[in-house]
């Protein structure tokens, strides 16, 4: 049995529970059991759809003593020989601490430190410009890169790789929390760029402060849909023809359904994804609103624009195309299987 620590809660996006759930998917696949292990606090809802069995643990820090000793319990009482970690709040007391019962895997997305594990993924597209093999010793295994992205296939329920000549429904995403209240300016960036008949959907929380105003601009045109919950996303997503989108780690599910976006940055830890996917022609550029706050919108609105031409969205599906997106979750599960063995 392999076991998943992972958290999905207000300050921790859904995106985490969702990667570890298409490895767990692998996994299963594979003929292996899996077990979540997850804070009280954490929205449950995509590991009861999945039918994974879950365990809930008192929220608590995951590199607390006390966090570390109940892992273990479980992991012993499971009789797992391995423990995938999807979280920022780690440290080398607690890796050295499960160390002695179980192998580790990690899934980070930036490089801090190097940790006491045994296994590192990171998909992302710039894996490769963190110098790994200096980080780390030999004997630690190295998972970089989009072919260990965690999909079990692309573009699942939509017709990828057809483009079509006509918008009729652009998808809105500006995170979690949209720390800087952007999504009413972007609506109304929107609504000043494409045609009347086209609709915005827009993905909001509970937790999103421009909530209310965003329902208020709903209200006065049609053109505006509000999606009440990024639970909601895949299949919001699955019915757009094009995406604007901040740069966080949704982007891979967007890449994974081979759909044209325009892709902004919000905050500075996002600078290393906005490069990459703006480099390699996978997404327009759509403005960096930390380093040019006052060209933001005019930046997202030629971005959009660039978008709305076919020929651009043909390439970019192409590009998408070329980065063989779909098969990383079985990489992972073969690689990390081994260990139970």
């Amino acid at each position: 049995m392999i076991v998943f620590r992972v958290d999905a809660n207000s300050m921790i996006g859904k995106v985490h529970m969702k990667r570890c759930i298409n490895i767990a998917r692998a996994v299963k696949m594979a003929g292996e059991s899996v077990l979540f292990v997850t804070r009280e606090d954490s929205d449950t809802s995509l590991l009861e759809s999945n039918f994974i069995d879950f365990r809930l643990v008192p929220s608590m820090k995951l590199g607390s003593e006390k966090a570390i000793s109940l892992l273990k319990d479980i992991i012993t009482e499971v009789n797992s020989k391995t423990v995938v970690i999807d979280s920022y709040d780690v440290s080398n007391v607690a890796f050295k601490s499960l160390r002695e019962i179980c192998k580790v895997v990690l899934i980070e997305d930036y490089y801090y430190e190097t940790y006491d594990v045994d296994c590192i993924i990171n998909y992302n597209l710039y894996a490769d410009k963190i110098d790994y093999m200096s980080k780390y010793p030999s004997n630690v295994e190295l998972l970089l890169g989009t072919d260990y992205a965690p999909y079990l296939s692309i573009g699942a329920g939509v017709s990828s790789f057809k483009s079509s000549y006509e918008i009729n429904s652009i998808l809105l995403y500006t995170g979690e929390l949209d720390t800087h209240e952007l999504a009413p300016g972007i609506v109304e960036c929107l609504l000043d760029t494409i045609d009347d008949n086209v609709r915005i959907r827009v993905m909001t929380t509970k937790n999103a402060t421009t909530r209310d105003i965003l329902y208020k601009m709903s209200n006065s045109s049609s053109q505006i849909i509000i999606e009440q919950d990024t639970s909601g996303f895949d299949k919001v997503a699955k019915t757009c023809d094009m995406a604007v989108t901040v740069a966080d780690l949704q982007c891979y599910d967007l890449l994974s359904y081979n759909l044209p976006c325009c892709v902004y940055m919000s905050d500075y830890s996002q600078n290393l994804l906005f490069s990459a996917l703006t480099n390699a022609n996978l997404m327009t550029f759509g403005g960096d609103y930390i380093k040019k706050s006052n060209r933001f919108y005019g930046e997202l609105c030629d971005g959009v624009n660039k978008l709305l031409e076919i020929d651009t969205r043909d390439t970019i599906r192409e590009n998408i195309a070329k980065l063989n997106l779909g098969k990383g979750a079985v990489h992972i599960a073969e690689a990390i299987m081994k260990y139970e063995k």
